[in-house]
């Protein structure tokens, strides 16, 4: 029987290359997104190398969430929670409470019910992985809403390993540092702008402490989740692993 995978926010970025490796790998892969267009994209993309599902889905629709994983049929073995968005915004500036629930509502609490709808589709073994973030573990100026969201993702992955371990199911979470996509292009160049200098030399700046002296590849990152998601990691529960994470930005 072939495993299920959902990745959510499997549109590009990180998510992409996820649903790309379990694909590769012979799984079953479904995922959503909010961009109608970019989902038709990928998986015309990567339906090449397996079969894979796109739905069109609002993360921060409570109740849409709700009704998709009310809608769901068959086993899942592994689920992981991608999707995330980022608004900065400083706390002694200006801010839309809508920038502040939209984040909180895609990043958190669509977790939340999305996991919650779903787990009694998760069968003995299967596997819960939560993509929080560096920003989870520490602050950066302006990133209020994102790191309230990232801390709590990783304290909801502590909790469900202490509900679902009797279970068997396991729970993780991965944090990654800088990883080479178009949000983190966009958010390096907006620093760079802010600081007066060149993205280049800010880039090196930024990769200077780092272990790797680089970015994380997209591709990294879905490699930590497929080793998470594989048999070898039976025992590994309610963790946070960090990727390539020294650089801070205050």
């Amino acid at each position: 029987m072939v495993d299920t995978a959902l990745v959510t926010g499997g549109s590009k970025g990180i998510g992409k290359e996820i649903c790309r490796w379990f694909l590769k790998r012979g799984w079953s892969v479904k995922t959503c997104a909010r961009s109608a267009d970019e989902l038709k994209k990928t998986v015309t993309e990567l339906e090449k190398l397996g079969p894979i599902e796109g739905t069109v889905l609002d993360l921060a629709d409570r109740e849409a969430v709700k009704r998709y994983a009310a809608a769901w049929v068959g086993p899942l073995n592994a689920l992981i929670n991608n999707a995330a968005i980022c608004h900065v915004k400083r706390v002694d500036e200006p801010a839309e409470d809508a920038h502040w629930d939209e984040v909180l509502d895609i990043n958190l609490s669509a977790v939340h019910f999305l996991t919650r709808g779903l787990l009694r589709h998760i069968p003995k073994n299967g596997r819960i992985i939560n993509i929080s973030s560096q920003l989870g573990h520490e602050a950066r100026a302006g990133y209020g809403a994102y790191c309230a969201s990232k801390f709590g993702l990783i304290g909801l992955t502590k909790v469900w390993a202490k509900e679902l371990g009797a279970k068997g199911i396991t729970v993780n979470a991965i944090c990654p540092g800088w990883v080479k996509t178009d949000q983190a292009v966009g958010d390096m160049e907006r620093l760079a702008r802010e600081r007066g200098v060149p993205v280049e030399q800010l880039y090196r700046e930024i990769c200077e402490p780092l272990e790797l002296k680089r970015f994380t590849e997209p591709e990294e990152v879905a490699n930590l989740v497929g080793f998470l998601a594989s048999p070898e990691a039976s025992g590994v529960t309610g963790r946070d692993w960090l990727m390539n994470t020294v650089w801070n930005q205050t």
